[in-house]
């Protein structure tokens, strides 16, 4: 380990880093579930913000684009827009306070496949920090999805897991300058080069990774997970590259080195402190984890 790491490690919880290892994974799965709710990310993520608060605050009240614009940290306009396509596909309906998702929408197919998707990528996400020693949580017999409708317990995580994917976007956009597709292959670069890693013992560990533990990934494999053009990862890919947030290894495809995750210590504590606080949510509303 580099004498920066270590001058720099003990300042952030001692988990971060085995708990990002395990955790972006669930970020990346989640561009599945907003690729099926509408073509355009942005717009599925305005409806999933929607969604989100009218099924964690029943018959609360329509939102309005300044407030949305606030949840989801993106220019007013920019919501604006997105929220107009959403209204003419009738996934969202404008009235004099604002925005809501109609009864219909909330009921529809494609918001049950949205919440029952993101419930199976928790569980997931929730056995991994288990394996690592950070959660504690056994899927018990009426945890599986047996039927098409969740249970009571099941549709809470999926609800919370959500609230996740928001707010983990929120900061991965902040991080990327506000362009979330660029943080989404930055982030895809990195897990995919400790991915050999992260399913073995060695995910445990609380360094950063050397260099050496470190695979190239090329971009036609992160377009095909995150089922993404190729040609809107490689420009991505080519703009992180510039910056110098990774390097090119021969042939072989894109590092994000150790070093870059060294320059970017508080964006790893904070993106730790909001799995904490999602795992709180869950204990708070009766979940054993």
């Amino acid at each position: 380990m580099s004498q920066l790491a270590t001058q720099i490690e003990p300042l952030i919880p001692r988990d971060t880093y085995p708990v990002l290892r395990v955790t972006v994974e669930y970020f990346l799965r989640g561009v599945e579930v907003l690729s099926q709710l509408h073509d355009d990310v942005v717009a599925s993520l305005v409806f999933m913000t929607l969604w989100h608060g009218q099924m964690q605050t029943p018959g609360r009240g329509p939102v309005g684009i300044r407030e949305l614009s606030r949840k989801l940290g993106m220019p007013y306009e920019t919501v604006r827009r997105h929220v107009r396509t959403l209204v003419q596909g009738g996934l969202s309906i404008e009235g004099k306070g604002g925005l809501a998702v109609p009864p219909a929408a909330m009921r529809s197919p494609l918001a049950a496949a949205m919440l029952r998707r993101t419930y199976v990528n928790v569980v997931r996400v929730l056995r991994d920090l288990t394996r690592i020693g950070v959660a504690r949580f056994s899927l018990r017999a009426d945890r599986p999805l047996r039927s098409r409708r969740l249970t009571k317990e099941q549709t809470m995580i999926g609800i919370a897991g959500i609230g996740l994917l928001l707010t983990g976007y929120r900061e991965l956009r902040k991080f990327a300058g506000g362009d979330l597709m660029k943080g989404l292959v930055f982030t895809a670069i990195w897990t995919a080069n400790v991915k050999h890693v992260t399913n073995t013992p060695a995910a445990g560990d609380r360094a950063i990774l050397p260099d050496s533990q470190r695979l190239p990934v090329s971009a036609l494999a992160m377009a095909r997970s995150l089922r993404l053009p190729y040609e809107t990862v490689r420009r991505h890919a080519d703009a992180l590259l510039k910056e110098g947030k990774c390097v090119r290894v021969g042939r072989k495809g894109l590092v994000v080195m150790s070093s870059t995750h060294q320059r970017h210590v508080p964006t790893s504590a904070a993106a730790y402190h909001i799995v904490m606080a999602f795992l709180a949510e869950l204990r708070s509303a009766g979940v054993k984890v």
